[in-house]
């Protein structure tokens, strides 16, 4: 297919999907171009696009393509359809999420220990909202649950993939096995402006606490939410 139909092809299926385009998942239906064509197509369709200085960008998130709405253009959108505020997270959400991102594979109860306090229900709610799924089972005594990030992080930060966090020493030297309390809070404010950036509102909101005696089974993510 030559370049520019493919490039118009591409972005009349940006605009019907409310999800990032993978360059390979694309080429495998079109089965008129390979990926390295679709990928160069969306990377040329890229620089087209954002040069043109609308209300609108196309972005490369979760090793996918997607139209997003510019940050000064969010509040507008949000108030049109009031569904962004829906994965809002909290503060102490944002730092065990963070805990879990920079330390995957990890324990519920390695993050309760870098936290210093229970986080079953901080847990619980980020697999709700599928930040977080079930990577499988530590080779430690009681066998507990690993958790790591799923692709919907990725979308929701508007990261590429998880190379894209900040390297851990680029924030602050790890105290051993245990961050400081200065670490803990630079990492929440780096998922902080990420959110910010990517124009979900920054107010806190309480987590949904559970019920005592209630029993409440962890949601694992789908295949195609492993990052």
């Amino acid at each position: 297919m030559e370049i520019e139909k493919l490039k118009k092809t591409l972005e009349s299926l940006l605009f019907v999907s409310d999800t990032p385009l993978p360059p390979k998942k694309v080429a495998a239906f079109l089965k008129e171009a390979t990926t390295e064509e679709v990928n160069q197509a969306f990377t040329a369709l890229k620089d087209e696009i954002n040069n043109l200085d609308r209300s609108f960008q196309l972005v490369q998130v979760a090793e996918g393509f997607q139209l997003v709405t510019r940050p000064e253009y969010h509040r507008w959108a949000k108030e049109l359809y009031k569904v962004i505020s829906k994965t809002r997270l909290s503060k102490a959400s944002l730092e065990a999420l963070a805990i879990i991102a920079y330390k995957q594979p990890v324990t519920r109860a390695e993050v309760e220990a870098i936290r210093g306090v229970e986080v079953s229900n901080l847990v619980q709610s980020l697999l709700e909202k599928r930040m977080i799924r079930i990577l499988g089972r530590a080779e430690t005594p009681g066998r507990p649950l690993l958790y790591g990030t799923t692709t919907e992080f990725l979308i929701h930060f508007g990261l590429k993939d998880l190379a894209d966090l900040p390297k851990v020493s680029e924030i602050q030297e790890l105290a051993g096995d245990r961050p400081s309390t200065e670490f803990l809070k630079e990492m929440e404010g780096e998922l902080r402006r990420r959110e910010t950036k990517m124009g979900l509102a920054p107010a806190e909101q309480a987590e949904t606490p559970v019920t005592e005696g209630e029993v409440v089974q962890p949601v694992e993510a789908t295949p195609e939410q492993a990052p």
